[in-house]
């Protein structure tokens, strides 16, 4: 479900999907949307210790006072602890400790980093390694009650062991913590999953490489290997193969700073549905700003009805690039050409060829 404000309107946009649009003239420094909290999210491996998982804010290199080590989390007060755990609910807070201690327990087959070897998959290769990810999810999750939950405390089959062991030669943490984070909010949201998640713009081929395709594909028996009870495989499968088709357009970055100018560290990313109908300019008249756990919109300048309201995606990196280093940026990163007022105006003036 797209944004709603008296001040904007979200229409279709030639060429680029859906946008917001000015409703009326709108006062520079106005705040046009706050965003709220993310559907889902990660926060690296190394600044977990030193950001809370609550509100986000960073501490700098130093871990943080507040710690839950079953759970692999840190906050940076009582409060956000309370607050975290009073999100999660008593079935969200047993998946992360479960998650917790499978990690642990695969520690030698742990890996940051995926190595991009190759050429990117093939929506056809996407699809097919997908429904087989999707049967070894079900086989590894035993059957289902009538509910829709998988039955507990039973043990994995001849089956199931033959595939946990073939899927678990790599564990990679922060995908399983992300797609975690998506099928808790499914979960737990699932209103706002069908209005709001469904509805964002889906890109069907975005693995950098099979090495990426693999590493999430396995992450899905993987979690569906501990996670039983009240979980859905339904769900878990849905939220797992969605995360990635959603969050290649849709995610925002996560960094230590607030703003654009504060850009310190990248300690992960998220996908906040209603923000993400902000399209992209060189030259934004909106300012974004992090404020916990959420995105506060401004406009820097009068926008008069009529105009699309646009952000940034380069960070204020598109202050010093040129039109071919932005270009180049954005199609590698995004995958689509960028022809703003910006751009087009140095197109025509510097390479003429290039518009």
């Amino acid at each position: 479900m797209p944004p709603k404000s008296d001040l904007f309107k979200v229409e279709e946009i030639c060429g680029a999907g859906r946008g917001v649009i000015a409703s009326r003239a709108i006062p520079s420094g106005t705040i046009v949307y706050e965003s709220g909290p993310p559907a889902f999210h990660v926060i690296y491996s190394e600044y977990r210790k030193e950001t809370c998982a609550s509100c986000f804010t960073w501490n700098r290199g130093r871990t943080l006072p507040v710690r839950e080590n079953d759970l692999n989390k840190v906050f940076c007060s009582v409060s956000c602890r309370e607050s975290w755990m009073q999100e999660q609910g008593p079935i969200g807070v047993a998946a992360w400790e479960a998650l917790s201690n499978f990690v642990r327990r695969n520690q030698r087959k742990v890996c940051n980093e995926i190595v991009h070897e190759g050429d990117r998959p093939s929506q056809l290769s996407i699809e097919t390694r997908w429904r087989e990810a999707e049967e070894q999810a079900r086989v590894v999750s035993g059957p289902e009650e009538e509910n829709g939950s998988t039955r507990a405390n039973q043990g994995p089959g001849k089956a199931a062991r033959a595939i946990i062991q073939k899927v678990t030669s790599k564990i990679y943490p922060d995908i399983l913590s992300y797609l975690l984070s998506a099928h808790l909010f499914r979960t737990s949201h699932t209103e706002t999953w069908i209005d709001e998640v469904r509805s964002l713009a889906m890109d069907d081929k975005p693995y950098r490489s099979q090495n990426e395709l693999e590493a999430h594909c396995n992450s899905l028996p993987q979690l569906a290997s501990f996670l039983a009870g009240e979980h859905s495989t339904d769900y878990l499968i849905e939220a797992c193969e969605m995360v990635a088709k959603a969050d290649n357009h849709n995610a925002f970055g996560l960094y230590s700073g607030t703003n654009e100018e504060e850009r310190e560290e990248f300690m992960g990313f998220a996908v906040f549905p209603t923000a993400s109908y902000f399209n992209h300019s060189c030259r934004p008249n909106l300012i974004k700003t992090r404020n916990g756990r959420s995105w506060r919109f401004e406009t820097n300048r009068e926008i008069p009805a009529g105009t699309e309201l646009c952000i940034t995606y380069l960070g204020g990196a598109e202050k010093e690039l040129d039109v071919l280093q932005r270009r180049a940026r954005l199609q590698d990163t995004w995958g689509f050409q960028c022809s703003c007022e910006k751009c087009l105006e140095e197109a025509k003036v510097h390479q003429p060829n290039l518009d």
